[in-house]
């Protein structure tokens, strides 16, 4: 099975099974979805909220909007339909100096998956804690632990 490591700004997808694992995520949202019916599953590490712009000049998605974009836009390229999408998703923590960039980008994800009409079937956010998440598309299994290893959850 393929293994994708998801650094900051990635979005990628797979036709084939596959675990995406997105390391430390603090405020930073890990957000994976499926289309079981069309054997596609894909991820995204995004940075910054919809309303927060990127001045990279590199070939990534920081923010929500651009990485959603990109993301729903590989699956529909894969020959999936939207209407069959389910995702979860990580992160999104208050960091003491951070402000409230974690919330806002929670806020933003879940706006983006409903306005697509993405279901939501699992997440794990707020908090103060950093999370590093490995999301196994052959069981669909979301194993979550903080980075101290102190917890661990599994959706």
């Amino acid at each position: 099975m393929k293994t994708h490591v998801l650094n900051i700004g990635e979005v990628k997808t797979e036709n084939k099974p596959a675990t995406f694992t997105c390391f430390g995520l603090g405020s930073c949202i890990g957000l994976f979805v499926q289309d079981r019916a069309a054997g596609i599953s894909g991820g995204a590490h995004i940075l910054l909220p919809e309303d927060e712009r990127s001045n990279a000049m590199d070939d990534k998605y920081y923010n929500v909007r651009e990485a959603m974009n990109a993301l729903l836009e590989q699956f529909k390229q894969r020959g999936s339909k939207l209407e069959n999408l389910y995702a979860k998703f990580v992160g999104g923590s208050v960091l003491a100096n951070g402000g409230d960039v974690g919330e806002r980008n929670v806020r933003s994800v879940i706006d983006h998956l409903l306005a697509n009409q993405v279901f939501i079937s699992a997440l794990d956010v707020g908090g103060s804690a950093n999370r590093t998440v490995h999301f196994n598309s052959k069981t669909c299994e979301l194993r979550v632990c903080t980075t101290d290893n102190s917890n661990y959850k599994v959706f």
